[in-house]
């Protein structure tokens, strides 16, 4: 490789391409959903697309040989039906788009790929897609969260974390898109409990309604959101996404990798 490529794709030219030799595939994956009244339908596909995009630059910067895909923004959203334009796919569907972009990625003769998701609801599936590729002789996959690389003590900024809409993604869309989000509108977005307090009591696992628990589809309280504690996260993240991405890299083959 003669020069440092960014290793984001929809950018790079042919001739960048194939300078650059990858040996890692990063797949950011996205959702296209509602995030209440304050927060823009691709919060988490602009999640996922920071942390991939900067961590993908980093790596390189670091030595490594890293090409980032375009960001996937339709996934599993459908527990969203009651809300309009909740993108959504099958799971089976979903299941096979992570497939065929694993063997995509085979196919160009990268054999390690790792799939940094941003929506809550894609990990089982993710997983499952994963279990099942394992089955083949294939390439080595593995799955991140998009702030996972972030330090503990950048995380130690969130006063009130909530999963969907609440500070820590208002933080982090008011520092990555301020210009889509509604300040007017931040908000302590209610949430509604199961009455039946068996479900809790026994840690059940079911699909969430979500309409149901989270009426505005946002939840959590989001009010002492800024854009400073989003910048703190995100650019600790996207320097731990570098460093993972390019010791990934770096690290030798061996017909037992990673061990």
């Amino acid at each position: 490789m003669s020069e440092c490529y960014s290793g984001i794709l929809e950018e790079m030219t042919i001739d960048d391409v194939c300078d650059l030799q990858a040996n890692v595939c990063v797949i950011p994956i996205g959702s296209t959903e509602p995030h209440g009244p304050a927060l823009p339908y691709g919060t988490d596909s602009y999640r996922a697309e920071a942390a991939c995009y900067g961590g993908t630059r980093r790596a390189n910067e670091l030595g490594g040989r890293v090409i980032c895909l375009p960001t996937q923004r339709i996934s599993l959203n459908n527990n969203f039906r009651a809300f309009p334009f909740a993108c959504r796919m099958a799971v089976r569907t979903f299941m096979s788009l992570i497939g065929d972009l694993v063997e995509m990625c085979e196919s160009e003769g990268v054999r390690r790929v790792v799939i940094v998701n941003a929506h809550g609801g894609n990990p089982d599936a993710i997983r499952a897609s994963m279990r099942d590729l394992s089955s083949r002789d294939g390439a080595f996959v593995c799955l991140i969260h998009a702030t996972t690389c972030a330090s503990p003590e950048a995380q130690q900024v969130w006063e009130n974390r909530s999963d969907h809409a609440g500070e820590e993604e208002t933080s982090q869309i008011l520092y990555l898109r301020p210009e889509l989000v509604r300040e007017d509108k931040i908000t302590d977005n209610p949430r509604v409990n199961p009455v039946v307090d068996v479900l809790k009591e026994f840690k059940t696992e079911f699909v969430r309604p979500w309409h149901l628990y989270l009426p505005t589809s946002a939840g959590g309280d989001a009010r002492k959101s800024s854009a400073e504690k989003g910048q703190i996260v995100y650019e600790s993240a996207i320097d731990g996404m570098g460093r993972f991405l390019s010791g990934l890299s770096k690290a030798p083959d061996s017909e037992t990798f990673p061990y």
